[in-house]
């Protein structure tokens, strides 16, 4: 029987340095039967130039030809051009265990009937290992109600898809930069493409966490924008769910609605356009649109004058506006690996064959 091939899709913008260490990993893996399609997203000329040096007969590097700019259109170009059965998504400054892709193929082989496969991933600042913090919270659910809160339990790289289910689904949601891979598991959740949580599986990939910056880390106005763009298209995916995950998500405009106030300067503009868009998407009832619109309207005049007063009147919102407006989630949850388990990791990392960079 042929073994399957994995194709690894690295979406990139100016880590000509980082991407390096990626490719290494990649070409460090146990498993042998796999390609890459790195996928530039217009990076300046010298990185372009040194990204290109980097190819080799298994790893394509091509640029975006079209129009939106961002990681999901990258990643959708890389899925095109990709040979795989199977698809894994890694970041272009993120790095890959070496034992990665066999366990994620032996899970494939034991669980044939999965459309995507779920595996735990841990957090790093220099080398692989050098961190016991995972990601989220891996193993708390429900899943769907977590992502609907902005608590999403697993990252873009944790899954290995099968290429049948991606292509079902559409790919990644190019409208969306900001929050594009919770969209994308939202809708494969709610279209119910089954799918295994590898929950005790031993960590197999590092996102890494240092001081370098993120675009989606910034205010930008372009950020902000795409942030609302995140809900309207959340609200186009819900628009059959259930009553429960609607209601869930509905409170995500309010819980931006905060994320402005307490986070950017003059937020009075963008908490209007965030209202408006929640009003045309899910049309709130009479009470409930005066009840958002005077707490905020009063919250931003209090806010770098009476905050004392601003806590009391987000008391009242509180007992009259939903629970799903104020989520107990939408945070990260530092978990870390048990004693045993980091260690394991660091004696298979420590006995790991090295490639060369």
């Amino acid at each position: 029987m042929n073994t399957p091939l994995v194709t690894v899709v690295i979406p990139h913008f100016n880590r000509a340095d980082l991407l390096v260490e990626t490719l290494a990993s990649l070409r460090a893996q146990t498993f042998p039967n796999w390609e890459a399609v790195v996928v530039d997203d217009g990076s300046d000329a010298d990185q372009w130039a040194a990204i290109q040096q980097m190819r080799d007969d298994r790893i394509q590097v091509v640029a975006r030809d079209r129009q939106p700019k961002g990681p999901s259109a990258c990643r959708n170009i890389g899925v095109g051009l990709s040979r795989g059965t199977h698809i894994v998504f890694l970041d272009s400054d993120d790095l890959m265990a070496p034992w990665c892709l066999t366990n994620r193929m032996r899970a494939v082989a034991e669980n044939p009937e999965e459309g995507f496969w779920i595996f735990p991933v841990l957090l790093f600042q220099h080398q692989m290992g050098d961190s016991d913090v995972c990601w989220n919270d891996f193993r708390t659910g429900p899943d769907l109600m977590r992502f609907l809160q902005a608590d999403p339990p697993w990252h873009t790289s944790s899954p290995i898809w099968r290429r049948t289910s991606l292509d079902e689904l559409g790919g990644f949601n190019e409208a969306v930069m900001y929050g594009d891979d919770t969209d994308l598991h939202i809708r494969a959740l709610l279209r119910k493409i089954p799918y295994a949580k590898m929950d005790f599986a031993l960590p197999d990939l590092f996102v890494r966490r240092d001081a370098s910056p993120r675009i989606t880390n910034s205010l930008s106005e372009s950020m902000l924008q795409s942030r609302r763009v995140r809900l309207l298209e959340g609200s186009k995916a819900l628009s059959d769910a259930d009553r429960r995950s609607v209601e869930t998500w509905e409170g995500q405009y309010f819980v931006e609605c905060e994320f402005l106030l307490f986070n950017t300067s003059t937020p009075a503009a963008n908490i209007q356009a965030v209202v408006s868009d929640w009003r045309a998407s899910h049309h709130p009832k009479w009470a409930q649109r005066f009840v958002v619109q005077a707490y905020l309207a009063f919250a931003v005049a209090t806010r770098d004058r009476a905050y004392i007063l601003l806590r009391i009147a987000r008391r009242i919102a509180m007992k009259v506006l939903p629970k799903s407006y104020f989520p107990d989630g939408g945070s990260f949850q530092n978990t870390t690996l048990s004693k045993e388990m980091i260690e394991q990791v660091r004696v298979q990392l420590s006995n790991a064959v090295r490639v060369p960079k």
